[in-house]
């Protein structure tokens, strides 16, 4: 007698520790239109964050676009009470692979197939090299080490965090001002404030962190 094959049970666990990140399977949905840029955010390159599929806490090596969180900052901005999805019918690739008792198909394809900006933006597209150049101007591995460097009480850098954060914040209002961008793509187009994606930026900047000893020379 065979086992049953595993069901799931749409105890909507997986859709309350957040959205999907998107892989190659998803780009029809961009294409139609189905997904768009109001409701994705881009996690960066270096940014550190909760990993739900390979596990632990740490900088991304490579960024990827997931759907945006909710209104409670952290549930899919798709997920329903009591344990539905509004848009089930056209759901991303990670939900369709996603079994909790058998995580593997998904840990898969999200090792393989993620996309980021990149991948989505069309070569020629202008807002494609906007967000290169803003990539090159606040990279947040350099940030990351500028900040581990404030925190020992190096002055420069804790300057030069406050200067990053100051560009970070100076083009997210200026894309919408000059190049039309609307606001709520912002997390797509810059991924999210550097402090947010970041927070040792908050804690460099701290008036705390002035007087801790530098580095003797």
């Amino acid at each position: 007698m065979h086992a049953a094959k595993p069901v799931c049970r749409r105890c909507g666990v997986c859709c309350r520790r957040g959205g999907p990140s998107l892989g190659r399977g998803d780009l029809p949905l961009l294409a139609s239109g189905r997904l768009g840029p109001d409701g994705l955010v881009t996690l960066r390159r270096g940014e550190y964050v909760t990993d739900n599929v390979a596990g632990g806490v740490g900088p991304l090596a490579a960024e990827c676009v997931k759907v945006r969180p909710g209104p409670d900052g952290r549930a899919c901005r798709f997920f329903r009470e009591p344990d539905a999805c509004a848009v089930h019918a056209d759901r991303p690739l990670q939900c369709r692979l996603l079994f909790c008792e058998a995580p593997e198909a998904v840990r898969q394809s999200y090792a393989r197939d993620r996309l980021g900006r990149r991948d989505i933006l069309a070569p020629g597209d202008p807002l494609a090299a906007l967000c290169a150049q803003h990539e090159a101007e606040t990279d947040l591995t350099r940030l990351t080490a500028l900040c581990r460097r404030a925190l020992a009480g190096d002055g420069g850098a804790r300057e030069e965090v406050a200067r990053l954060i100051r560009l970070d914040a100076a083009w997210r209002q200026l894309l919408p001002e000059r190049a039309g961008v609307p606001p709520e793509t912002l997390p797509f187009y810059l991924g999210r404030p550097l402090p947010q994606a970041l927070p040792a930026c908050r804690a460099a900047l701290a008036p705390a962190a002035l007087y801790k000893p530098g580095p003797s020379a």
